[in-house]
């Protein structure tokens, strides 16, 4: 791995075991978290490079599909959601499949992109799986709280 890219994977690294423990934990603050920073932390390396006269169009639609999960996944929420109002539980499947196309998108590029880490394929994949263990989990009527 090229040393620029090292922050990026390790900094990649850190927001998916915060995700991950968050499921482990129940806690959907801390998954939320590992997701707005994931997102928020492609932005910020995307905008970087292409200040600094790198990248074209991949930056660019990175920038834009991670700004959309770093809105959705703000960790901040209501304690109270009521997820058997059948409007409530529309909207969580909407941007639950969101997230989930964002991150299994993300995986795709990244494995046909030799020169890129694929670590961080495994990454996208593994925030993939824990949306669609929540759509899941949202079609049985296991959710309860955010």
């Amino acid at each position: 791995m090229e040393n620029e890219m090292l922050i990026p994977v390790m900094l990649a690294g850190v927001f998916t075991a915060m995700a991950v423990l968050g499921v482990a934990t129940k806690k959907g603050f801390y998954v939320r978290l590992g997701y707005f920073l994931f997102g928020g932390m492609v932005m910020t390396f995307n905008l970087l490079g292409l200040a600094a006269g790198e990248g074209g169009l991949v930056e660019i639609m990175s920038v834009g599909i991670f700004a959309c999960q770093t809105i959705i996944m703000y960790p901040w929420v209501p304690e109270e959601i009521d997820f058997s109002h059948e409007a409530i539980r529309t909207l969580a499947l909407r941007l639950t499949a969101t997230v989930f196309i964002i991150n299994a998108t993300a995986t795709w590029l990244i494995l046909t992109m030799p020169d890129f880490p694929q670590l961080l394929a495994v990454f996208h994949g593994i925030l993939a799986i824990i949306m669609l263990m929540r759509i899941a989990m949202i079609l049985k009527g296991g959710v309860t709280k955010t």
